[in-house]
This record gives C-alpha cells, structure tokens and sequence, in this order.
C-alpha cells in the first residue's frame, strides 16, 4: 500500500523541492532555452570565466542524442551537450551528465570512453585544420566518489606515463556531489583551499541533492550571480514543483531506484554471508586437519567432496610455506 501511494504521489509538501540531481528535473533548470542565462552561469563556474566575457559567446544547446551512426550502432545520449561560439567558431563544447543510478557506479568510466570519443570527432567542420579543434570537457555530477583521495574535483587529462599533460584539449571532470552536500551542511566550504569559481561550484553541486527550499535559496545567495538569474532559477524550481505529472515520474523513478539498491544491498549481505561461512568451513578443515583427521572424515562433516577438501588443505600448506620464507 505504502508503495502504491508513494507512486501515485502528484504533489509535494510545503516548502519541499524536487531534487536537481534527478535527470529530468537537471535538464529543465539547466537546459532550459528560455533561460540560458541559468546554463551559462553554470558554465561560467564551470570554465572558471566571467560570467560577463561567457556571455558574449554564443551558447548553443546541441541534440542530446546523436543520430550520425548507421543502424544498429550505440549513440550518445547525455543529459545537456552544449557548444561555445566565439566570432562563428566553436571553443568549447562540454557534456553535463548527473550519475545518481546506482548501475553509474560500475560503468561511468567505460561509458566516459565512448561518450568523449564521440563529443571530439562530431561535428568538426571538414574545412577546419586539427589545430582549431575545440577544448573538450565532459563533466560529471556523481553521486559517488571514484577516486581514493577524497577529492571534491577529480579532473582527468591525457597524461604519459611520467605525468606530463599531453594536451589540455580533452579533459573529465568528475564531481562528487555527495561531499559537496556533506560539506555544505557541515559548514565546511569556506574551509576548502580553493578559488571562488570552484566554491560557487560546491555550492551548486551541494544545492543538486537539497529537498527543502529554504536550503536551495540559501545556498543559492552564497553564489555569484546576478538577482535576476537567482530569480529566474527560482521561479524554474517552482514551476517544476507545480508540475503533478512532473512530480509523479520523480517519485517513480526515486522508488524504482530505491528498488534497485535494496537488491544491490541484499546481494552484498548474501555475499557476505557466504563468505563468511566459506571462511569458517575453511577454519573448521584446517584445524581438523591439524588435528590428524582423515580426508574421509572431515568430508562426512563438513559436506564437502575429498577433492574439495584436498585443495583447501594443498592451499593452505602452499600459503603456510610460503609465509615461512
């Protein structure tokens, strides 16, 4: 019953707020025509320029979903590509994707791979010399962290193997947006040894996961913008927490996630559980072959084949010996 009306729900509480991080609802308040002012205060923070010298570029929104591939191949599909145009010819293009799935986990990287091999080679004019090829940036708004360092920005580059940047033209950014929030709600962003571009963009990655207006608002003042992009962003979220129909594919989408990590949770706690039996059987062999139990005996108990047994035994004396050197 709970489920069915978690479904169904149209309508959100007071002063509750459709979550940014959710891709339909990134897209419509980062890639709204009507307000491309909202995407290039983004990408200003993003590029680490002005948002006044950005705005005189031309800022394009590109087709999601590209078609230049013959029948049965994979095409890109990204949450917003976007194209920078200085004096008619494109600087930058850049890729926005928010990772909240918890399958992103496991094939960001891969995926990463083919969708920046794409971003470089489409659309570059025949006419046009390799020298003028745009900067490429792929960035990536994760609910997770992929490195082991705890960075909040985790930006990739060609590299050799001594590393040495090969060129500063293709790069990935990946974002962990989960620290962001945790950083924000324990105050600790001014802590950060960064630059005001780069705490603006914690402050946004921090506003993607807040469920409560007065937080987004709040978050939002500490941002660099004008009042009247502020405003505009304001009145995109309210529009979209009046939309039901909206509001009920969030709530879908929220359940069937919650659906997909309960079984990711569950098969972990399996395997552990196996695991561990699997240990302690092995525990319970070793030490009664110790104890001079035969291979016949220690089978009748531990439901095990001799040949099983065998080889737990064989490794352990492997192991055993090789600990002694």
């Amino acid at each position: 019953m709970a489920k069915n009306m978690r479904e169904k729900k149209a309508s959100l509480a007071p002063g509750e707020i459709l979550k940014l991080k959710d891709d339909e609802c990134f897209k419509i308040m980062f890639a709204n025509k009507k307000h491309i002012r909202i995407l290039t205060m983004l990408l200003s923070k993003i590029l680490k320029t002005p948002y006044e010298t950005l705005s005189k570029s031309k800022i394009h929104l590109e087709t999601l979903t590209n078609q230049n591939v013959t029948a049965g191949e994979k095409k890109t599909e990204c949450d917003i590509a976007v194209s920078v145009k200085k004096d008619d010819k494109i600087t930058d293009k850049i890729m926005l994707e928010v990772n909240i799935r918890s399958s992103a986990f496991q094939t960001i990287i891969d995926r990463d791979n083919f969708y920046f091999s794409d971003m470089i080679a489409n659309a570059f004019p025949e006419s046009e010399g390799y020298k003028n090829l745009p900067n490429n940036l792929l960035v990536n708004f994760n609910n997770f962290s992929l490195n082991k360092r705890g960075l909040i920005f985790d930006e990739y580059m060609y590299r050799n193997v001594y590393g040495d940047v090969l060129t500063e033209k293709s790069r990935i950014l990946n974002i962990d947006i989960a620290k962001c929030y945790q950083l924000w709600y324990n105050k600790g962003i001014k802590e950060e040894n960064i630059d005001n571009y780069s705490k603006d963009l914690t402050l946004i990655s921090a506003a993607l996961s807040m469920d409560k207006k007065k937080d987004f608002m709040k978050c939002m003042n500490k941002v660099e913008m004008s009042p009247e992009i502020r405003s505009e962003m304001e009145g995109v979220l309210d529009n979209m927490c009046r939309d039901e129909k909206l509001v009920s594919r969030y709530y879908n989408r929220e359940e069937e996630e919650r659906r997909i990590q309960e079984g990711i949770y569950k098969e972990i706690a399996e395997k552990t559980a196996t695991e561990t039996r699997e240990a302690t059987k092995k525990e319970m062999i070793i030490k009664m072959y110790n104890q001079n139990a035969t291979i016949e005996f220690i089978s009748s108990v531990s439901d095990l084949t001799s040949s099983e047994i065998e080889k737990i035994i064989n490794d352990y004396l492997a192991q055993a010996k090789n600990d002694s050197k």
